[in-house]
């Protein structure tokens, strides 16, 4: 028997005798698991615990476990990985113990195979070797803590000592799983294998740049698939490392910012199984050469792997060259991916936005940096595509809109499929988006007076969904106001009524004036910021100018009822934040607003 399967049942109750009770590490390494992706079982393979909506401190101090070892000899591996720190070392004793090693018979290196035979053997060995020694500094790291007693340095550093050690077996498995995957994608499309590229006058844009390798966060494709069908990708497995030739923002698990692991927090897998900094948010950056573009629309690409803020309470915003796009956070936070499955979003930025491309580099930053929600993502790739041609792979999308009180067909309810197509509801509240490209499509349905309502569902190219959007009416007690800011932190009003190209309110604004109002007298410490917005109608500075004007009428009102001045404050953005396409009616309205938000 190797000596790494063989734990003395006496260390194990010394162990036990000086660390039960303790809960293990957050960062103990994964469980061991077949080569090959299997089909997901129930729950999800990224779902969290039953509990982990309410995480808890552990009740379980291993005693029960400790019962049943042999009082003698050796223990079982799977009794060993039930107790405080055991998985690292059962799953490290597996894999020491499955290696075989003979000249005849070499085993299976990762990655290219040397010419030398001997080599390989050599190469295996030191490996195991590397594995054995791995092993027993977990045993010694745990034979330290159980040696420190009572003694709370000791403890201390026995306990980082365990931790480390843990590390280390769950880092050394991860970069072998790591190495396996690079082998397998040998057979990728030469175009896809490139981690940047540029394309001048390809058939699909004037100018396309792809950032990160299209090989599905390094797990590959099955044979003849192609991810811009809309199809869906098997369920791979997590955790997993970057390569080192990946862009940052691509191939890596990252989980919000605003995530301090509080009691109360939601926690997905790709949270239980990484820790800071590794999984810090990265953006994503292009960079590339415009010259001789007249750049006049601009498509992203995103392949997305396990947004789901509404089952994790995070909310997603998104940020272009520093400013914050309210269509694309809309757009992420409608996702609810498990699996994890990765799938293709495509979103048009609307014309507003273009400036930002034609200096010839774009920094998409996406992150929740506002709530304690342990909500993990990645993205495979990302493509920037300048003035497209057209998309291969498209479907359609088409529906009805109602009012969810009475269920009465809407009509002039704004529809976007993430800006790419978008069309106006008829008099029978119906919609038809044709040539909308395949993936994962998010349909959003907008109307002033409205909350609007998003879906997300698969399109599979050359087919077609039907959609219901559901429209409630907005509610005007300042008890849902102050709900949807805490949840949300800002909130577009459209209650907010203006004399025509002037900062004079109308008489019809009383209603949502008064349910601001009423927020900020329930709140005595809240302080909010009142944004002004436009259309594009008329010149830029005009346009700023109206809305600063119109924010600083809402102040004035709000100060003239008796709220304190220091707990106000307004700006304008005039046409530079729109939250639809100012091309039709429909839109325009949608970008005349009021917006209130939560001050830093």
């Amino acid at each position: 028997m190797c000596l790494a399967r063989v734990v003395p049942a006496l260390v194990l109750g010394v162990l036990l005798s000086a660390c039960g009770g303790e809960p293990a590490p957050g960062d103990t390494a994964a469980p061991e698991t077949a080569a090959s992706p299997a089909a997901p079982a129930n729950p999800p393979a990224d779902a969290p615990p039953d509990d982990a909506d309410e995480p808890a401190a552990r009740q379980d101090d291993g005693f029960a476990e400790a019962d049943a070892l042999p009082t003698e000899g050796a223990a079982d591996l799977d009794d060993i990985a039930d107790l405080p720190f055991g998985q690292a070392i059962a799953d490290a004793a597996r894999a020491a113990g499955e290696e075989e090693f003979s000249p005849d018979s070499p085993p299976q290196a990762v990655g290219p195979a040397p010419a030398d035979p001997q080599a390989e053997l050599a190469d295996a060995s030191a490996e195991l070797e590397a594995q054995k020694a791995r092993m027993a500094e977990v045993m010694a790291a745990m034979q330290a803590l159980a040696a420190a007693g009572n003694d709370p340095e000791k403890r201390a550093a026995a306990m980082e000592r365990v931790k480390a050690s843990q590390r280390a077996v769950r880092d050394a498995r991860l970069q072998a799983d790591s190495d396996r995957r690079a082998a397998k994608l040998e057979n990728l499309p030469e175009q896809w294998k490139q981690t940047y590229r540029t394309e001048r006058d390809g058939p699909e844009a004037d100018l396309l740049v792809q950032v990160g390798d299209i090989d599905n966060l390094g797990f590959g494709w099955p044979n003849g698939f192609d991810p811009f069908t809309g199809k869906s990708t098997p369920v791979h497995r997590f955790p997993y490392l970057p390569e080192a030739d990946d862009p940052p923002g691509t191939d890596r698990i990252m989980v919000v910012s605003g995530y301090a692991g509080g009691d109360g927090a939601h926690r997905d897998g790709y949270t239980y199984e990484t820790q800071r900094p590794g999984n810090q948010p990265q953006p994503l950056t292009f960079e590339f050469d415009a010259s001789g573009i007249e750049v006049k629309a601009v498509a992203l690409q995103l392949f997305v792997d396990d947004f789901q803020s509404k089952r994790m309470g995070s909310r997603f915003r998104a940020w272009l060259d520093g400013t914050e796009v309210g269509d694309l956070a809309v757009t992420l936070n409608a996702l609810d991916q498990t699996g994890p499955i990765g799938k293709l979003l495509t979103l048009q930025l609307l014309p507003e936005y273009l400036d930002l491309v034609r200096d010839g580099k774009l920094v998409v930053r996406i992150d929740d940096p506002d709530n304690d929600a342990g909500d993990g993502y990645a993205f495979d790739f990302a493509r920037l595509l300048i003035n497209p041609k057209g998309y291969k792979y498209t479907g359609t999308v088409r529906g009805i809109a109602v009012d969810t009180e009475g269920g009465r067909p809407l009509a002039g309810v704004l529809v976007s499929a993430s800006n790419v197509r978008q069309a106006q509801t008829d008099a029978q509240g119906k919609f038809t988006l044709e040539d909308v490209p395949a993936g994962l499509v998010v349909t959003t349905g907008s109307k002033p007076g409205y909350t609007p309502d998003s879906e997300a569902e698969d399109l599979i190219a050359g087919e077609a969904l039907d959609l219901v959007l559901e429209l409630a009416p907005l509610k005007t007690d300042s008890g849902s106001l102050a709900e949807q800011l805490e949840r949300e932190r800002k909130v577009d009003l459209y209650g907010i009524y203006f004399d025509t190209a002037k900062a004079t309110l109308r008489p019809e604004s009383e209603a949502t004036l008064q349910q601001v109002l009423g927020v900020l007298e329930a709140d005595p410490p809240l302080r909010l910021v009142i944004a002004g917005h436009t259309d594009s109608e008329g010149g830029d500075a005009y346009n700023q100018s109206l809305s600063e004007r119109r924010a600083a009428a809402v102040v004035a009102w709000l100060t003239g009822k008796g709220i304190a001045a220091e707990r106000l404050s307004s700006e304008g953005l005039g046409e530079s934040r729109p939250v639809a396409d100012n091309a039709s009616e429909a839109g325009r309205a949608l970008n005349r607003r009021v917006e209130v938000r939560l001050a830093d």
